[in-house]
């Protein structure tokens, strides 16, 4: 079963040539995560777990935004990095975008692949 959006190694590494830098879902990983939840939802489709590209429908991101606080409560003992995690969420789930400050912070932990052939 593979990462959808972390890592090298990730459906979206191989598919898209584009992925989030590995580590634990703090604020600047959940705001490349949502970017890319996001893109999902305006393009109609994603991947799951096997690679296959499937329908992003409005529930499936819904699903998928809410999962990223679940995930930073079980990585990381910092409530308040959590709680931010879970606003900026809220915020999205909401606005359907990303604010400007997230924008940048998404930016900072997405890498695009590079190939030399």
């Amino acid at each position: 079963m593979a990462n959808i959006y972390m890592g090298r190694e990730s459906c979206y590494a191989v598919k898209e040539g584009l992925y989030v830098k590995p580590g634990l879902m703090d604020l600047g990983r959940a705001a490349a995560h949502l970017y890319l939840h996001l893109r999902d939802l305006k393009l109609g489709y994603t991947y799951n777990h096997e690679c296959v590209r499937i329908r992003m429908s409005r529930r499936l991101f819904e699903a998928r935004c809410k999962y990223l606080v679940k995930l930073c409560r079980e990585q990381i003992e910092d409530e308040y990095e959590c709680s931010q995690v879970e606003q900026l969420v809220n915020s999205v789930l909401e606005n359907l975008r990303l604010p400007p400050w997230a924008e940048d912070l998404a930016r900072q932990n997405l890498v695009k692949v590079t190939r030399l052939l």
